[in-house]
């Protein structure tokens, strides 16, 4: 069993460590914690939430009993992210990401046990040996059977309970808050919180409510009876800020305990310090935050702030793009980016950081939190390039739209919603960045007519789109059902390309003048057709009944129902384009198209696709093995044509890199490797064996596993080929950027990658024609036409430097002026000769018009002892430009322009110099 050294050595790495020895001399049995991306034990995302926020979400499967945990008692350290009170973020303890120490039992101990282990965790000689006069808890005022553990508890301690133990409402110990009446749905149950003194006994005021309110008391865990499903609905969907509509509470089938401790809020307490910024988890961070600002961390209030948040902030960031969440304009994607730009906004607004700074302190947060979380490391490209792109775009919002808000914000009251969206829409100026700005003055921003403006806009915005969707409004769609219509559509292509089946529902589709344009969406029975999904495209093929041909040209699913975008070919020597919806309503109705058919997929295209499909799965295991573990997918799309993976990764891969790949890729084509599918799997036997899935997809108990022994092994609906043999030939064709921090590769593959190499072959061919060079020597002959193109550009900048020798200067009133006219050479070697011209005396104008085939290029330059009598460049060029019908200008001192007429280049030479001859007073 561990024993503490001592209470102010005691770092949280050994915090947490400790913790988890603790509950596993309970019986306990530790389990991983879950990613940032609320992914529960079942695999599936919780859509109801955007971030991993407490230990229990994970296990919310274990407490409705839907699955079975692998032990009725669990401990671990959750990683967490809460987003709400983002204000209240840089006081002493609020913090948008933190760990979450937490043990847990599924209808195992109860309410007695987990206050006991409580106890003996927090007051025990051999753990943390905390001072029990500085602690007290809060029960539900309704839960008098916790509250009388707790007496029992502090009676032998020679406490009185009632000074001990307080009685609070749902507000405060009820989990989630007030979920006793409000909700939201899913599992609830009264809590009861451990807060520890923060001050001197002498500073309490005796209340409380009122202590623990002005952060006299901090709460350090909370220890929650989960017992009842909250059941109720929204009371408008369109408005879930309105809250829900209790519809009653359940007991769950088994009642079960679920604590959170902090463990930054924890390791403050033991270690005696006044702030969780002072643990070692955040010391780093704060230290290389002030270091880059130049600020004495401790000698300034608002910039000690300022400091704690970039500090939290950047934790934030770093674990999110650690757990493969990156900035975007929605859900998680938009939390993150605002919390990078609020920690943006701090550092430049008030420690001054001008410059960008977040990757800078990345490696402090390495040093932070870089044990336990290794991938900290292992994404550190990643990551900092994230940073890094996220801060540069922002930089230059901020840039924009300072000006602009500068000159709209009043001196006092509110700031306008209507300026506030103009900001917002114009420039892209976020609302947060706007009432950050604001409060900075004292200024409140009208929010209420912001959304009213945004609203309006939106409404403008539908209006502006104006004809029909695909099947025009949901009140208006024509379905045609048939008797034998079911509300699952079975798919049984995996198999079989070819089978008898029938159409059970059908809708036709109408042109903007309401009548039909030939085109239906067809449901069948059952279908061979694959829908699209998981990246790959939807089926083609045809629908063959007695008297009539349908060709399929899409498929897609939709709820439980496969459809099919197909359009009529034949119909019993009818046409069925341009139909009233009378017309076309009798023809469905009178049951023609509800007869047996032939569902035939297009059995070329899908073996192109399944091709394309398996290589994918080839190509992540590739990435994973060459750049390592952090590359995740980010997105994929599987064509009959090609393939396209995007991924998480930081830097341009290399053309050694795309090489290796390209060449593991087919080495394993090449060796023949089955591929084997297995459908119905348990998810959790899945997840054990290592199987890779997607942040975001929905996963039910079983899954279909696609796997190549010793390569790759995922979970995924999709067509493969049976043998990687079966692929042909892998070829990358691409390689770029996508998103921040996310690399797109595309690629072919078998009849995909022949067609690409003809086309290659094909240009190959016309340059070796081009060349008069065999297709083996074009190398050579490019190297030879590049060594004429050396010498001939040489001789023009040399016959060009001759002008310069060759040009007449015009003395103008003090001022000399350098006319030129060239021809034949490059651009290049035109500016090279005004430089060299306006050089020749310290006074000097340079003109030089460029005459070629099609057009005429016109340069300027003026040294500065010219300007300063008068010469002008910009004007000068503007005046020349106009002789040959085209524009110009530039600064005083260079400029150029051009037109279309060459045959006025002499023109545009003599407009230059009576351009000149204005500007420095100079008579002709």
């Amino acid at each position: 069993m561990a024993q503490v050294e001592s209470r102010r050595c005691m770092d949280a790495r050994r915090l947490r460590r400790l913790f988890i020895e603790f509950f596993l001399s309970k019986e306990h049995q530790e389990y991983p914690p879950a990613p940032l991306v609320p992914v529960d034990v079942t695999g599936k995302l919780d859509d109801t939430l955007l971030f991993t926020g407490a230990g229990m979400v994970q296990f919310k499967p274990f407490f409705r009993g839907l699955a079975e945990p692998p032990c009725r008692r669990l401990v671990n350290s959750q990683r967490c992210v809460r987003a709400v009170d983002i204000e209240e973020v840089g006081n002493l303890s609020h913090l948008t990401f933190f760990e979450m120490l937490g043990n847990f039992s599924f209808g195992d101990y109860f309410k007695k046990e987990a206050i006991e282990y409580a106890w003996e965790f927090l007051f025990g000689q051999q753990w943390l040996k905390l001072d029990p006069e500085k602690v007290a808890v809060t029960v539900f005022e309704e839960d008098d059977e916790a509250w009388q553990i707790w007496a029992e508890l502090w009676k032998d301690a020679g406490f009185e309970p009632d000074q001990k133990i307080h009685r609070l409402g749902e507000d405060k110990n009820y989990w989630p808050a007030n979920a006793f009446s409000q909700g939201p749905p899913g599992p609830c149950g009264p809590c009861s919180e451990i807060f520890y003194q923060t001050v001197d006994a002498r500073e309490l005021v005796g209340d409380f409510k009122t202590d623990e309110a002005e952060g006299r008391w901090l709460e350090i865990w909370n220890l929650v009876f989960m017992q009842y499903e909250w059941r109720g609905h929204l009371k408008d969907p369109e408005a879930p800020h309105l809250g829900y509509v209790k519809e009653g509470m359940e007991p769950l089938p088994t009642k079960n305990i679920d604590t959170g401790s902090g463990l930054e809020r924890t390791a403050a307490v033991i270690g005696g310090f006044a702030s969780v910024y002072d643990t070692d988890v955040f010391k780093p961070i704060v230290e290389r935050v002030a270091e880059l600002a130049g600020h004495r961390y401790g000698t300034d209030g608002e910039k000690d702030r300022a400091v704690r948040i970039i500090s939290d902030h950047m934790r934030t960031a770093s674990m999110c793009i650690m757990d493969g969440i990156l900035p975007s304009n929605t859900g998680r994607g938009y939390v993150l980016r605002r919390l990078m730009r609020r920690a943006i906004l701090k550092g430049d607004r008030v420690l001054g950081l001008s410059d960008e700074f977040l990757t800078k302190v990345f490696p402090a947060v390495i040093e932070a939190l870089g044990d336990p979380y290794v991938e900290l490391s292992e994404r550190r490209s990643v990551i900092e390039a994230t940073l890094e792109s996220e801060e540069e775009l922002f930089r230059r919002t901020l840039r924009q739209g300072m000006e602009r808000f500068n000159e709209m914000a009043p001196e006092k009251g509110v700031f306008s919603g209507k300026d506030a969206f103009f900001l917002y829409d114009t420039l892209g100026f976020p609302l947060e960045v706007t009432q950050e700005l604001a409060a900075e003055r004292g200024l409140e921003v009208d929010v209420e007519g912001f959304r009213a403006c945004m609203k309006e806009a939106q409404e403008r915005s539908r209006a502006a789109q104006g004809g029909e969707s695909v099947f025009r409004d949901a009140e208006e769609i024509l379905l045609v059902a048939s008797p034998n219509a079911q509300p699952v559509t079975p798919f049984v292509g995996y198999d079989q390309l070819e089978i008898q089946t029938e159409i059970v529902q059908i809708s036709p589709r109408f042109d903007d003048s309401g009548k039909t344009d030939g085109r239906f969406q067809v449901c069948l029975a059952m279908t061979p057709f694959y829908p699209e999904g998981g990246g790959q495209v939807g089926d083609t093929g045809r629908i063959e009944g007695s008297n009539f041909s349908l060709k399929v040209e899409d498929t897609w699913r939709e709820g439980a129902l496969i459809w099919h975008d197909c359009r009529v070919e034949s119909f019993a020597g009818k046409d069925l384009v341009g139909l009233t919806e009378e017309e076309i309503r009798e023809v469905l109705e009178s049951g023609a198209f509800f007869q047996p058919v032939r569902a035939i997929v297009d059995r070329r295209r899908r073996l192109d696709t399944t091709r394309n499909h398996t290589a994918t799965h080839l190509l992540h295991a590739a990435l994973r093995r060459t750049l390592g573990t952090h590359v995740t997918q980010a997105g994929s799309l599987v064509a009959p044509d090609r393939l396209r993976f995007d991924f998480t990764h930081a830097d341009p891969l290399t053309d050694e890199q795309l090489d290796d790949i390209e060449r593991q890729i087919n080495e394993q084509i090449a060796e023949a490797h089955p591929v084997v599918i297995e459908s119905e799997v348990p998810l959790s036997e899945a997840r054990q064996r290592g199987a890779m899935m997607l942040f975001g997809e929905k996963y039910g108990d079983r899954v279909r596993v696609v796997g190549i022994p010793g390569l790759s092994l995922e979970l995924c609906g999709g067509c493969h080929v049976r043998n990687t043999a079966e692929i042909g030939l892998f070829k990358i064709t691409s390689e770029g950027s996508s998103a921040s921090g996310v690399r797109r590769i595309e690629a072919v593959t078998g009849w995909g990658a022949y067609v690409w190499a003809r086309e290659r072959e094909g240009i190959l061919q016309t340059a070796a024609k081009a060349l008069k060079a065999p297709i083996a020597d074009i190398p050579a002959a490019v190297e030879r036409l590049q060594q004429q193109v050396k010498q001939l550009k040489k001789a023009a900048e040399q016959a060009a430097a001759a002008t310069t020798q060759e040009v007449t200067p015009i003395e103008l009133n003090g001022v000399t002026f350098w006319p030129a006219l060239l021809s034949d050479v490059e651009p290049s070697a035109a500016r090279k000769v005004v430089d060299e011209l306006a050089a020749k005396a310290p006074e000097s104008v340079a003109c030089v018009v460029l005459k070629q085939p099609d057009k005429v290029t016109i340069l300027c330059r003026a040294t500065d002892a010219s300007v300063a009598k008068g010469a002008n460049a910009g004007l000068i060029v503007r005046a020349a430009a106009e002789a040959v019908g085209g524009k110009g200008g530039g600064q005083p001192e260079f400029a150029q322009g051009g037109g279309r007429n060459p045959e006025k280049a002499e023109e545009a030479l003599k407009a230059a110099e009576a351009a000149l001859r204005d500007q420095i007073g100079a008579r002709a």
